[in-house]
């Protein structure tokens, strides 16, 4: 194992960084910087979602560097997928967007970070140590974003609050099922969570969705942590 020599004689351990970016001139260029980095090293290239899940179960990386607009899988999926096979210790999406959609869905699907593509050198290599000794990181930019989106609609003084709108709206299997979705699980790790069949999962997912009038999982997992159900 490749291994970088530290001033006090003891050996630390070099950091394994996956690319994942569908422009292979970024990645190219992204490689050449952290070759100049002392302690660091890129074991592995990928420029689609399904190769990035794939890369991760076979190098074990340290950090997976996700894009998000990738070609076969996108970021989110392949970062819920590593997640959840536990293939890599830390995924950092870094994207050029910054739109709700999909903040809340890497979130959703367990990335440890969220930056965008404007972000110094420096600080990425900052970012990523943050993140190796179990930190969590989020784009100053990003956090403004995810504060305002979160943030309760306080009603004028006097005037009365309504009941929180999700609970009397689902019942309490749909609820369950909505903490799930909202913690990233899929449809099948639903189905095993709850002892339910795939059918049954896929009839409660439609029913919420219905139910909380949105059009994807993203928006119902932003309306659970808004609920507090997570």
């Amino acid at each position: 194992m490749e291994q970088e020599m530290i001033t006090d004689g003891t050996e630390k351990k070099t950091v394994r960084i996956l690319l994942v970016d569908d422009h292979a001139l970024v990645r190219r260029g992204m490689k050449a910087q952290f070759s100049l980095e002392p302690g660091f090293s890129v074991v592995g290239e990928a420029g689609d979602g399904l190769q990035a899940v794939e890369l991760a179960a076979k190098l074990k990386p340290d950090v997976v560097l996700m894009d998000i607009e990738l070609p076969v899988m996108d970021g989110i999926t392949a970062t819920q997928q590593i997640k959840s096979d536990r293939t890599a210790n830390c995924v950092l999406a870094l994207s050029a967007f910054d739109n709700d959609t999909q903040v809340m869905g890497m979130l959703a699907a367990g990335a440890d970070g969220y930056c965008t593509k404007t972000i110094q050198w420096e600080q990425l290599i900052a970012v990523i140590n943050i993140l190796l000794q179990g930190g969590a990181y989020l784009d100053p930019q990003i956090a403004q974003k995810l504060a305002r989106m979160l943030k309760p609609n306080i009603p004028p003084k006097n005037t009365p609050v309504p009941e929180t709108p999700l609970r009397p709206i689902l019942s309490e299997r749909e609820r369950n099922v909505l903490k799930l979705i909202a913690e990233g699980y899929s449809n099948q790790e639903i189905a095993e969570q709850l002892h339910l069949s795939l059918g049954t999962v896929k009839s409660y997912v439609r029913m919420v969705l219905n139910k909380l009038s949105v059009d994807d999982r993203v928006q119902a997992a932003a309306l659970a942590i808004r609920d507090g159900l997570i």
